[in-house]
């Protein structure tokens, strides 16, 4: 088989196909409208992604919020128990041992009398009503800045508790004082390291205001004989501190239930929660 110049020839027996041409598709342009239907698409799901993210940080918050609340509740129902027991059981208590003390530094002679002075003396100034509030909760609350607190009543319900404590403790500091000069002028006439002694035991006694027995005051507690102006100016120091405690801490305490109990109740109402539970607060 003979082959032209440029012709490229096969062998014989071989034949020779068509080259196929394969054709390129023809792609269409989109046009302004399609452009913007899939900005617009892109668009709409990027918004509702922060829509939904959003969302779910607001419902965590949310139940942040109210566990926050339940939680403060708690604490401050705790406090209201203890307030309480102050008012009307603590104070009274150490109140009728000062009238104690009072009344037999008073008598004309002392001598006979050196147990019963030191143990009126013992539970009339042991300090056992100071009050501290429950701090769990209030505590993360100042650290959040009050910021999952979105209901401004609750807001401000819980600072003007914490404001009232700041009296609280003005009347409470002054007690301390009152009291701690008590313990130091007492060594007109007792022993201070039989008192040291005998407080230690009483505490752990008084938890519960059981009474120190004069069993528990050992054999060389004896009073020593004062000088009558020192005995006659501790006497003022504990009628001073017994009237204070009366008139001035137990009334704070009482106006400090009253500040609670308002707290309470506005947040309980605020955030829908049921106290199945009777609060221990008097209305004595």
């Amino acid at each position: 088989m003979k082959c032209r110049a440029g012709v490229i020839c096969l062998p014989a027996g071989i034949k020779q196909n068509k080259m196929e041409v394969h054709h390129h598709p023809k792609v269409e342009k989109k046009n302004f409208k399609e452009y913007f239907l899939e900005f617009l698409m892109i668009f709409l799901a990027v918004t509702l992604g922060f829509f939904a993210e959003g969302l779910r940080e607001n419902i965590s918050d949310h139940s942040m919020e109210k566990e926050y609340i339940v939680s403060i509740t708690q604490d401050m129902k705790k406090d209201s128990a203890a307030l309480t027991n102050y008012i009307y059981k603590s104070i009274p208590y150490h109140s009728k041992w000062l009238d104690s003390e009072i009344n037999l530094l008073q008598k004309p002679l002392l001598a006979g009398k050196d147990k019963e002075i030191y143990q009126a003396f013992i539970i009339g100034n042991l300090w056992t009503y100071d009050f501290f509030k429950t701090a769990r909760t209030i505590s993360q609350l100042n650290a959040e800045g009050f910021r999952l607190i979105r209901n401004q009543d609750a807001a401000n319900a819980i600072t003007d508790w914490e404001s009232q404590l700041d009296y609280n403790n003005i009347t409470l500091v002054k007690a301390m004082e009152l009291q701690s000069d008590i313990d130091v002028s007492a060594n007109i006439f007792a022993d201070k390291y039989v008192t040291n002694n005998l407080s230690g035991i009483a505490l752990s006694k008084l938890r519960d205001l059981a009474s120190l027995d004069l069993s528990d005051i050992p054999k060389s507690a004896h009073i020593s004989k004062p000088d009558p102006k020192e005995l006659d100016e501790y006497i003022k120091k504990l009628k001073i501190y017994n009237y204070f405690l009366i008139s001035n801490l137990q009334q704070e305490y009482k106006f400090d239930v009253e500040v609670l109990t308002k707290t309470l109740n506005k947040l309980e109402t605020a955030y829908k929660i049921r106290d199945n539970k009777k609060r221990f607060i008097s209305s004595n």
